[in-house]
């Protein structure tokens, strides 16, 4: 049409796009990680988690460095906040640390489940911090879902053990991993995030193995603490095999999170992180005898309501766009 702006069209295509990539993001982003979970708590009995941490972290570095040379190139490596990306990275070794460690000593479910209450703190963190407009049907179907948790949570279950509030711990500090995420990403490639983030993980991991990698803090009376504490030992051929294979998940999960939650609003996409919910009880079953109640099954399915409510409102938001503001912008 005559006189309509080259780049009209394009902005439009952007608007439509971003929110639907950053659901599909996350979303790949979350099914990766449910595979290292799974992992990383086979390994938990043997070796110590700054180890699994640390060799993860070398190996990721490599596709990691490919994905920044393509995503903008080594220069986008000069980061204007580079505090803010080391309390980003802290905040991520924390989560991630306290996550691996109730994995070593309650159901993968359960964990899991504790771990959703982070989609909420997402949201709110987002609406107090970011000033993000949240609307009331994307609260609902948000609050639906931690309703859904709160239904897999059963007074009595292992969830009400004092190590259930490690994963908690973890919900708390990827939250916040997130909304800096979301502040810092507009300056930011996806993979310049996760490349930082890695490096910080290396960092960390290696400092804490430097003092409790001898084995003289270890400690056998509890699941999570041997996990943390165990003495560093050089691991056989099929595990090195398997602590390698989670570099590379990493590298895979970390830049779709990053990325994901750069181009997204984080109240949006966050909903999509409880697909990770009915994996981890498939995982469960299959790995481990672990089969959850009917409260388990009856939660998990108002999470997955929840979330497909999410995405319905996202496309009626898309018809919005699309027949409201997309004429606006070919006047």
């Amino acid at each position: 049409m005559a006189g309509k702006p080259a780049y009209a069209d394009q902005e439009v295509l952007n608007l439509l796009d971003s929110p639907l990539k950053g659901i599909l993001l996350v979303s790949g982003g979350i099914a990766v990680f449910g595979l290292q979970d799974v992992i990383i708590r086979s390994l938990s009995g043997e070796y110590a988690a700054m180890e699994i941490m640390f060799v993860r972290g070398l190996v990721a570095l490599v596709p990691m460095a490919f994905l920044v040379y393509w995503d903008g190139g080594f220069t986008s490596l000069r980061v204007r906040h580079p505090y803010i990306n080391l309390l980003r990275g802290l905040l991520m070794v924390c989560s991630y640390t306290a996550f691996y460690m109730s994995l070593a000593a309650m159901p993968i479910a359960d964990v899991t489940a504790i771990f959703f209450v982070s989609p909420l703190i997402v949201t709110l963190f987002s609406a107090l911090f970011l000033r993000e407009s949240v609307g009331i049907r994307r609260w609902s179907a948000v609050i639906a879902g931690f309703l859904g948790v709160l239904i897999i949570v059963q007074p009595g279950s292992s969830s009400l053990d004092p190590v259930a509030l490690l994963p908690l711990l973890a919900s708390v500090t990827y939250a916040a991993s997130v909304v800096i995420t979301r502040r810092i990403g507009r300056a930011q490639t996806g993979a310049s995030l996760a490349f930082i983030a890695m490096l910080i993980f290396i960092v960390a991991s290696s400092i804490l193995g430097g003092i409790t990698g001898d084995g003289s803090f270890a400690n056998d009376s509890h699941p999570s603490t041997a996990f943390l504490l165990r003495a560093w030992v050089m691991p056989d051929g099929h595990d090195l095999l398997l602590i390698g294979s989670c570099g590379l998940i990493s590298a895979c999960g970390f830049y779709c999170l990053s990325q994901g939650y750069r181009i997204a609003q984080a109240s949006l996409v966050a909903p999509f992180e409880f697909i990770s919910m009915p994996m981890a009880v498939i995982w469960g079953i299959v790995l481990w005898n672990e089969y959850p109640p009917a409260t388990t099954i009856i939660g998990i399915a108002i999470i997955i309501g929840s979330g497909l409510y999410a995405l319905q409102r996202e496309a009626a938001h898309r018809r919005y766009l699309n027949t409201g503001r997309g004429v606006r912008l070919r006047l």
